[in-house]
């Protein structure tokens, strides 16, 4: 179970880091930017609580 706590992290942090690097390559006309950050910290405060949660004894077996 940690496994997949451990991996489904990760792949939210990729996505993120792919919004990301898409949002900067926008441009400067800041149009619906503030939205895009605040989902990209959504996202990355999910995946490191999915990464952490991964090692709590609770799931690991």
């Amino acid at each position: 179970m940690s496994i997949v706590l451990a991996l489904t992290g990760l792949a939210i942090l990729l996505i993120a880091l792919i919004i990301f690097v898409r949002n900067q390559q926008i441009g400067t006309d800041g149009t619906n930017r503030g939205s895009t950050r605040r989902g990209i910290i959504l996202l990355m405060f999910f995946g490191l609580l999915l990464g952490l949660a991964s090692q709590l004894p609770v799931f690991q077996s």
